[in-house]
């Protein structure tokens, strides 16, 4: 029989195709628990692997963790959701079936909340890419103190630009402003739901102040960009653009401001959408050149000859490079 304790953290972890990794990340948080309360919400989404096991075998070995399973496959936010309803902590956190924690990560946001009074606090996170160029990145900042106390309207910024406002992994939210607000995770999007939930949830909660942890205490293993890349194009370039004019809101300026920067987001957004759209290899020419000449009326067409001729370039240098290869063998 599972033992009754009182929870202070609720963690939920979506998982999806996670029997390879899911076990790692639990094990991980586990290893927190010596030193704060709390229970680890793995919502199942219907995988076609084992992962659902997994989620029994590890809620049979720990008694903090519960595991549920969706009645059919939904999607990451309804999932996420789902777990949001199952919480119970006074705060909550979120962690990805693949990744996982430092020993102090939970630990760390416990100690800032209890002695700088602030209701919100941001982690550094190593950034582990090496499937895709071999890189590991650790995001944070540099040279300052372990614990910075900011006022957060002005660092907003400055997280966003350094990567660090956009993941929902290396910040801590209270349950209650989340439960007050009704604010959970928008179904519609599959991308850029996670700041749309973060923004969503400062503007509810309005924290003053946020703490900044200045230790890589989450690890984030970046192997989804091909997923993401495959969304892009199909769904309106007006949802990230959203997402800014919500950033710049809670940054204080003012509505025409806001208009003239978004403007100038939209066509770097438009640009960029081009680009991913082009480097999606599971999708036909045919597709490419329907998907981007719908981004733009007027820029459609002139982004459409750019990427491919950008693209027809780099599939030539990648032909050569191997037919050289070949030829020294």
């Amino acid at each position: 029989m599972k033992g009754r304790f009182s929870v202070k953290f609720s963690v939920i972890i979506p998982a999806y195709g996670a029997q390879n990794t899911l076990e790692r990340c639990v094990d991980s948080l586990m290893a927190n628990i010596c030193t704060a309360e709390v229970e680890i919400i793995v919502v199942e989404d219907c995988s076609k692997d084992g992962t659902w096991a997994v989620c029994q075998r590890l809620a049979a070995r720990y008694p903090a963790v519960k595991a549920l399973r969706n009645d059919v496959n939904r999607g990451v936010s309804f999932t996420r959701n789902r777990g949001l309803q199952a919480a119970s902590g006074e705060y909550v956190l979120f962690a990805d079936s693949d990744d996982w924690v430092e020993p102090t990560y939970i630990a760390s946001f416990q100690h800032v909340l209890e002695t700088t009074g602030c209701s919100f606090a941001v982690c550094g996170y190593v950034n582990h890419d090496e499937k895709n160029n071999g890189r590991t990145d650790i995001f944070a900042w540099p040279g300052k103190a372990d614990v910075q106390v900011k006022e957060l309207q002005g660092e907003l910024k400055a997280l966003y630009d350094h990567r660090l406002l956009q993941q929902l992994w290396n910040k801590v939210f209270l349950l209650s402003e989340i439960r007050k607000a009704r604010l959970c995770f928008d179904e519609r999007i599959s991308i850029g739901e996670d700041l749309r939930f973060i923004l969503g949830y400062l503007q509810v909660a309005r924290p003053e102040r946020a703490a900044l942890i200045n230790r890589p205490l989450y690890h984030y293993m970046r192997d989804q960009a091909g997923s993401l890349m495959f969304r892009v194009g199909y769904e309106s370039v007006e949802e990230p653009l959203k997402n800014l004019r919500m950033l710049y809101t809670l940054m204080g300026m003012t509505p025409d401001v806001i208009e003239a920067a978004v403007e100038t987001d939209r066509r770097r957004q438009i640009e960029l959408y081009a680009y991913l759209i082009f480097h999606n290899a599971g999708m036909s020419m045919r597709e490419k050149r329907r998907l981007v000449l719908a981004l733009d009326e007027k820029m459609g067409r002139k982004l459409y000859r750019e990427n491919r001729r950008v693209y027809i370039k780099e599939q030539l240098a990648v032909f050569l490079k191997k037919l050289g290869c070949c030829a020294e063998k």
